[in-house]
């Protein structure tokens, strides 16, 4: 009889946290990688945004993306960056913005980086200009630091001058790595943006090659083909030593948006005159700074 009951006992107890482990909160599946990203949105601005056609298209593609450097904001009542994430967030998202000054001699400019708050933590302070000692720069570059998981990094990006490009991709260089220099505990620096300038080897016409930027040791091109949404240009890109960003998960690419909601190309060129560009990094590695 003793035996019986203790059987029952054991039974009971196993039963119990059976019962306990299956009710206990499963933890969330920790994220692998983030996918960064950069567009020149062409002149975005309050016609734009209050065009639902072109704005709910624009929103749905950010929102594939945890960063994302966009260029080419000319709202001059500053008020688009923060309408942007509400609207982004309109379905219980959590977007939010880091954005420069208007920034220009003539035309002036914002740029933003748009980021997923649940997987992206901006670094207080960080955000600044890239130098320019000879006044190079149309619309000098901007930086901010931002991190996930275990990667930390700055984002550099610039919409250069196409008229301009042959002066201001050289002091993009000088730039860089000013900003390499003078940030001895992060190495992770990513240069993105609307260079108006192709990689080296690429075959798509540009008003130049960057060859000042691939002077830069160890530095990668991720995107080798054409970026603007007519085709024939390679203008856009994301790039970064990878000898320091050994989060680069060797995978990159550009999306040609409008084919995905049955646009044809004159629609899509009514949203942009470029195409995204993206790539992916991994962030459960021991950051290496």
């Amino acid at each position: 009889m003793k035996k019986l009951v203790l059987i029952i006992i054991a039974v009971v107890v196993v039963v119990s946290l059976l019962f306990v482990n299956e009710c206990k909160p499963k933890p969330a599946p920790q994220e692998q990688s983030i996918t960064i990203a950069s567009w020149n949105l062409k002149n975005i601005g309050q016609s734009k945004f209050n065009d639902p056609a072109r704005i709910d298209v624009i929103i749905d593609i950010l929102k594939n993306y945890d960063i994302i450097a966009i260029q080419e904001v000319k709202d001059i009542s500053l008020q688009l960056p923060q309408l942007l994430v509400a609207k982004m967030n309109e379905d219980g998202s959590n977007y939010n913005v880091v954005a420069s000054d208007r920034v220009g001699r003539n035309v002036k400019e914002q740029y933003l980086f748009v980021y997923d708050d649940n997987k992206i933590d901006v670094i207080s302070g960080t955000g600044g200009y890239g130098i320019e000692p000879n006044d190079e720069f149309e619309r000098e570059p901007y930086y901010a630091m931002f991190r996930s998981g275990n990667f930390d990094f700055y984002l550099f990006t610039i919409h250069t001058k196409p008229s301009a490009v042959a002066t201001e991709i050289p002091a993009l260089r000088t730039a860089y790595m000013d900003l390499q220099n003078n940030t001895p505990n992060e190495d992770d620096i990513i240069l993105l943006g609307d260079f108006n300038g192709k990689a080296p080897g690429v075959s798509a016409g540009s008003y130049i090659t960057m060859d000042a930027v691939a002077q830069i040791p160890d530095i990668i091109f991720t995107i080798n083909e054409e970026t603007n949404t007519r085709g024939g240009k390679a203008y856009d890109n994301i790039i970064f030593q990878d000898n320091y960003t050994t989060e680069y998960s060797d995978s990159s690419g550009v999306n040609t948006f409008w084919l995905s909601y049955g646009l044809d190309e004159d629609q899509g060129f009514r949203i942009s005159d470029h195409k995204l560009v993206w790539a992916v990094f991994d962030i459960p590695q021991t950051d290496d700074d």
